[in-house]
């Protein structure tokens, strides 16, 4: 059994036909695993999805077991350490996930996802919400252990309503209408839905609509804006991100056909709607959101509108009508069965991810944020990121270069001077390299292999102004007055007019005049300590023979770092 880690678009687009025919043959697969929710959803993070799909054959053979996850990375303000956390695929959105499997390949699938998960680099791994037997549940956990981990069995339990949300009710839905009525419910509530379903259909005032092309946007907004003004008072600032993301949910899901929304109205008004998902592969309707107008009492809009669907369900061939997550009392009325989700916590000992590195999709991010940390001054942070980056990929170049000021600001010029020797070595042909090392060698008054790193740089780029005035000074530092006189001749030579120009061209005039007028051999003062510009795009080439030191404590915290 061999994993391939998928993570392109046009990865995701050829899996559909494999995809489609393994959740036929799952019998643990449900809607939210399946291809029109799933690859819909996961292509909103892009460059953070990932699927491990496990093969029998060789490469091209088809695929008989798929786990979609997605990466999240942070960091620890105190320290700049960067840390992976790996979620289900589904994570927000997917009131279940899970593990899609061929039957006859389940546990030999699960063991393989287990193994490579354990050779990942997080921190933590969030199993929410996971819909799958017992039996599959129990292979992963067991396929997990490890004495580099932890795991713990999370509760999801709302405070405030007491509501459970690893619970999930359904019906298991009869072949007629009538089965349904005398096998399911109470006599009260059978009396009451007949009674109800009756006047709905007799009655000129009230009707139920579904959405179509034409009315769509419109239904959307009329269960939106009901479902906002109820939770806006509990869920506050988070409502109009839920609101937006639930929209695009649900047009998605009707371009698909995977949508139904039913309208109650009395009259011209809107009383209460359903989101529902379709699933004609299980053949299931999972109950998604409700809006009602709280003002209006005129029918019990929700006993109603269910039971309107789950008629709907029936005559349909639908086998099941999911709640989905949560057990609230009303849902017990209509003559549901619990299914209860596991969600475990996976965690590192450490707190650091797994192997001490870092997920390689990662470093162009992490590299952002170090050097926005570095412009800050955030030094400490900015010196752990680096280093993070080199331990996962040496011969980064522009961690070096980054790592290479940061322990120059610090004092640290010896492993500066090994930072920029790294560099330099990897890429021959940059002058930048050149000219930090040389002014590294400089500030450890190691003059003659800084002659060589500036005359390197200036090999290359003979106008580098800064070199030629930073050679000049290592020449006097070694007696060389002549050569020195030279070096800085040519910087006043430089006609530029930019400010740093200027100010060189300053310095060489006086180092010129102080050595016509010595009478003593010259005696090089503090080093200038001129600085180039960091630039993004050094080329890439041998390896370093850097050693990368574990993230030092910071004795700060940065109060702006996102």
């Amino acid at each position: 059994m061999q994993i391939d880690v998928l993570t392109r678009p046009e990865e995701l687009n050829g899996l559909r036909d494999n995809w489609d025919d393994l959740y036929a043959r799952d019998p643990d697969a449900h809607f939210f695993v399946s291809w029109d929710f799933l690859s819909h959803y996961l292509r909103r993070f892009d460059g953070e999805w990932f699927i491990l799909a496990a093969r029998k054959g060789p490469p091209g053979s088809p695929y008989v077991a798929l786990l979609p996850l997605r990466l999240r990375t942070s960091m620890r303000k105190k320290t700049g350490e960067i840390y992976h956390e790996v979620y289900m695929g589904g994570n927000l959105a997917a009131d279940y996930t899970g593990i899609l499997c061929a039957p006859e390949y389940a546990y030999r699938a699960i063991a393989v996802f287990a193994k490579h998960l354990k050779t990942m680099h997080w921190a933590s791994l969030h199993l929410e919400n996971l819909r799958m037997s017992e039996r599959r549940i129990g292979w992963l956990m067991e396929q997990l252990s490890d004495y580099r981990l932890t795991m713990r069995r999370m509760r999801r339990v709302n405070q405030v309503d007491n509501v459970d949300n690893c619970i999930c009710p359904a019906i298991d839905l009869p072949s007629s209408w009538e089965d349904y009525l005398l096998h399911n419910l109470s006599a009260n509530t059978r009396q009451k839905m007949r009674r109800f379903l009756r006047k709905l259909e007799n009655s000129d005032e009230f009707r139920i609509t579904h959405a179509d092309a034409s009315t769509i946007e419109r239904d959307i907004d009329i269960l939106l804006e009901f479902w906002r003004i109820k939770w806006t008072p509990r869920k506050g600032n988070l409502v109009p991100g839920l609101v937006k993301s639930n929209r695009l949910l649900f047009r998605q899901a009707f371009e698909r056909g995977t949508l139904f929304v039913p309208v109650l109205w009395h009259g011209d008004r809107p009383l209460s709607a359903l989101a529902i998902f379709l699933d004609p592969v299980k053949k299931s309707m999972l109950f998604h959101m409700v809006g009602r107008d709280e003002t209006a009492d005129m029918l019990p809009s929700g006993l109603v509108l269910h039971g309107y669907c789950i008629r709907r369900a029936i005559e349909n061939g639908f086998r099941t009508y999911d709640f989905l997550r949560g057990n609230e009392p009303y849902k017990y009325s209509f003559g549901t069965h619990e299914t209860v989700l596991n969600c475990t916590l996976v965690r590192t000992k450490t707190g650091r991810n797994l192997g001490d590195q870092l997920d390689r999709r990662s470093l162009v991010g992490a590299l952002q944020q170090a050097a926005g940390l570095h412009k800050k001054g955030w030094i400490i942070q900015a010196e752990n990121i680096y280093r993070q980056i080199l331990n996962t990929e040496p011969t980064h170049d522009q961690a070096l270069y980054g790592l290479g000021h940061v322990l120059g600001t610090k004092g640290d010029h010896r492993q500066a001077a090994e930072c920029f020797g790294a560099l330099a070595a990897m890429s021959p042909q940059s002058v930048n390299a050149w000219l930090c090392l040389g002014i590294a060698q400089q500030s450890l008054n190691d003059h003659s292999a800084a002659i060589e790193s500036f005359g390197r740089a200036t090999d290359l780029n003979p106008g580098l102004t800064l070199a030629r005035y930073a050679l000049g000074r290592s020449l006097l530092a070694l007696q060389r007055t002549d050569e020195a006189a030279q070096a800085f001749t040519l910087v006043l030579e430089n006609g530029s007019p930019a400010p740093a120009e200027t100010a060189l061209r300053a310095k060489a005039r006086r180092q010129l005049q102080q050595l016509r007028t010595a009478k003593a051999p010259y005696i090089l003062k503090k080093p200038e300590r001129e600085k180039p510009v960091i630039q993004p795009s050094l080329p890439l080439g041998l390896t370093t023979l850097l050693t990368v030191a574990r993230p030092a404590t910071a004795s700060r915290s940065p109060s702006s770092v996102a």
